[in-house]
């Protein structure tokens, strides 16, 4: 599947260069030009990676990338800055870059930042989850999953037959104890339904149970199947 980048930049500046060689090399790329359309993209296509070219004076890097980082916490992001003091922290950034370097030392640092689960797979019943690319296959459909409901579905299927609250959940995956709106929550249990259900209005894998929170289970049809083909 192809890896999908949103890059931010200042349109036809020096190092355009990055726009054509991320094509190049194959990658999914999307564009924004300011801080607005950057985390408003950033949200709504959730790329795999942000590559945030604040060599421009036009582009406020360090205030941008703080935005991306509250807004989408869960993508990596690659800042491009004229100058950096050593050992620099910028809210948000996984990595700091400065010119020059070449587009070998990019590509480098986008593969080890995205390496981590590439390839590797979780398996329950006929239900198989991609945690490199995201995807997730039911036997009859493969879906691409934003990364909460990633980090939701790996939870739920590193632990089958466990309950899991509502609270143990927010805390694992949106990282607070306000139970306040789980409005969240359910938003993204009925997203992830549609996506690994056959019928998610009857789930055979992830159970609600009343009052507490959610069980993710294998179906007997599901697990027998699976021995079979083994």
């Amino acid at each position: 599947m192809t890896v999908s980048i949103l890059l931010v930049e200042k349109a036809k500046f020096p190092i355009d260069w990055i726009h054509q060689s991320l094509e190049k090399k194959k990658y999914g790329v999307s564009l924004a030009r300011n801080e607005q359309e950057a985390v408003e993209r950033a949200a709504s296509e959730m790329p795999d990676l942000i590559i945030l070219n604040a060599t421009s004076p036009q582009i406020a890097g360090r205030k941008i990338c703080q935005a991306l980082h509250e807004k989408v916490a869960e993508i990596p992001i690659i800042l491009i800055l004229a100058k950096a003091k050593r050992d620099e922290d910028v809210m948000g950034a996984t990595f700091i870059l400065t010119p020059p370097f070449t587009s070998r030392k990019l590509f480098n640092r986008i593969r080890s930042i995205l390496k981590s689960d590439e390839g590797e797979f979780l398996q329950a019943g006929r239900l198989t989850l991609n945690l490199g690319t995201r995807r997730v296959n039911n036997g009859s459909k493969e879906r691409r999953l934003n990364p909460k409901e990633l980090e939701l579905l790996k939870v739920f299927m590193r632990s089958p037959g466990r309950v899991l609250s509502r609270k143990f959940l927010m805390k694992k995956i949106w990282k607070t104890d306000f139970m306040g709106d789980t409005g969240t929550l359910n938003v993204h249990i009925c997203r992830l339904r549609e996506k690994i259900e056959e019928n998610p209005r009857s789930p055979a894998y992830l159970r609600t149970v009343r009052g507490v929170g959610y069980r993710f289970e294998i179906p007997e049809e599901a697990n027998e199947e699976t021995e079979r083909e083994a």
